[in-house]
C-alpha cells in the first residue's frame, strides 16, 4: 500500500512539474496577447474583466482594468449634475486590442467632444474581447445601466453573431476563476483549437478571404445571427426606456469589396430604423486610408492607433447629436 501510495505521489509530483514546465514555457513564449488572469468567470455570460487587473500584451502595451470592471477611468455612481455620459458597447475592437487605453476611439471621442461641447462628457468604454450582441445585452442589463448613460453607443462587428456558450452556476465560475483563467497553457490549448477549427473551415471554403467572405455574404443564415439582432433591439429598447439615445455603429469587415459588409449593413440599417435610431457605417472613413498602415500587425487586424482615431471622427457627429448639449463658445463644428 505504501510503495502504491509512494508511486502515485511521484507520479502526481512529475505531472505537476511538467504542468508548472509547460506554464512557464507558454507564457514566456508570449503565444497570448494578453494574461489569461486578465479575465474571470462570469454567472451569466461565462467570463469577465477581472477589475483592478493590471498587467501588459505580448506587444509590451500596458493596460489596466478599473475597480468598476472595464477598460475605462473610473467615474461617479450617480454622475454630477450636468454630466453628459456615453456608455460604448463592443467587442475587442472597441476594448482596443493591440493600442493603448488613451488611443482607443472612446477616449479619442471624450477628448473630441469635450472640446467641442460646453457640458461635461464622459465616455466609458465598455467592449470587452470575444463579446457578442448577446453579452453586451447582459453588461446592459448588469452594469451598464448603473452608470446612468445618456447614450448607448453600440459599436457593431461582423463576428458579433456568434454566441457564447459556456457553464454556468458557482462551481463552473469558481473552476474558471482559479483554474481556467489563471491559466497560460488552457488558454493557449483553447485558442489553438478555435484556430485549428478555423482553419479547417477555411480550408473546405478555398481559403481565409473566401471563407470570411462566404460568411458574411450569407450573415443572414450564421447561426447566432437572429440572437444577434433581438439583443440589438433590446438595447434600443432598455436604452430609451431609460430616458437615452442609442447609436447603433457598423465597423467593416473590407475596405477593398464593400458587397461583403452590404448584408450585415442592411439588416443594422433597417433595425435602427424600427427605433429612429442612428446608424453609422464607419467603412466610409476608414476607406480612404486602406492603403497605409491601419492594423496593429500582419498577424493582428485589429485597427491600430491611427484608425481608432479615424474611427472615433467618423462616430462624434451622431454622438454629439444625441447628447443635446450646447456647443462651447469658439469651437468649430
Amino acid at each position: 500500500m505504501k510503495a502504491r501510495l509512494a508511486a502515485f505521489a511521484l507520479l502526481f509530483g512529475v505531472g505537476a512539474l511538467c504542468w508548472i514546465a509547460a506554464e512557464l514555457i507558454v507564457a514566456r513564449l508570449g503565444l497570448l496577447e494578453y494574461p489569461p488572469a486578465m479575465n474571470r468567470g462570469h454567472a451569466t455570460r461565462g467570463y469577465t474583466l477581472r477589475p483592478g487587473f493590471r498587467g501588459e500584451s505580448s506587444f509590451g502595451i500596458p493596460f489596466r482594468v478599473s475597480a468598476q470592471g472595464f477598460r475605462s477611468p473610473e467615474v461617479a455612481i450617480p454622475k454630477a449634475a450636468g454630466t453628459r455620459r456615453v456608455l460604448v458597447l463592443g467587442d475587442s475592437v472597441t476594448w482596443g486590442a493591440g493600442v493603448p487605453e488613451e488611443t482607443t476611439f472612446s477616449r479619442r471621442l471624450e477628448t473630441a467632444l469635450r472640446s467641442e461641447l460646453a457640458c461635461p462628457v464622459e465616455v466609458i468604454n465598455a467592449g470587452i474581447s470575444g463579446y457578442g450582441s448577446v453579452e453586451e445585452l447582459d453588461v446592459l442589463q448588469n452594469e451598464g445601466l448603473r452608470f446612468e448613460p445618456d447614450v448607448v453607443l453600440v459599436y457593431h462587428v461582423e463576428n458579433d453573431n456568434q454566441v457564447l456558450g459556456h457553464a454556468s452556476g458557482e462551481l463552473a465560475r469558481f473552476v474558471k476563476d482559479h483554474v481556467i483563467y489563471r491559466s497560460y497553457l488552457i488558454d493557449a490549448m483553447l485558442y489553438a483549437f478555435r484556430n485549428v477549427r478555423w482553419r479547417l473551415h477555411a480550408a473546405r471554403a478555398g481559403g481565409d478571404r473566401e471563407a470570411y467572405a462566404a460568411e458574411q455574404r450569407a450573415w443572414d443564415q450564421r447561426p447566432g445571427t437572429q440572437a444577434s439582432l433581438d439583443a440589438l433591439r433590446e438595447i434600443v429598447r432598455l436604452t430609451q426606456q431609460h430616458g437615452a439615445r442609442a447609436i447603433l455603429a457598423s465597423h467593416p469587415n473590407s475596405l477593398t469589396d464593400p458587397s461583403i459588409d452590404a448584408l450585415r449593413n442592411r439588416l443594422l440599417r433597417e433595425l435602427a430604423a424600427e427605433s429612429g435610431t442612428p446608424f453609422v457605417d464607419v467603412g466610409p472613413a476608414l476607406v480612404p486610408y486602406r492603403d497605409r498602415d491601419i492594423v496593429v500587425s500582419k498577424v493582428d487586424l485589429h485597427p491600430n492607433a491611427f484608425a481608432h482615431g479615424v474611427i472615433a471622427e467618423a462616430l462624434r457627429p451622431a454622438v454629439r447629436d444625441a447628447l443635446g448639449c450646447a456647443p462651447r463658445a469658439g469651437a468649430a463644428r
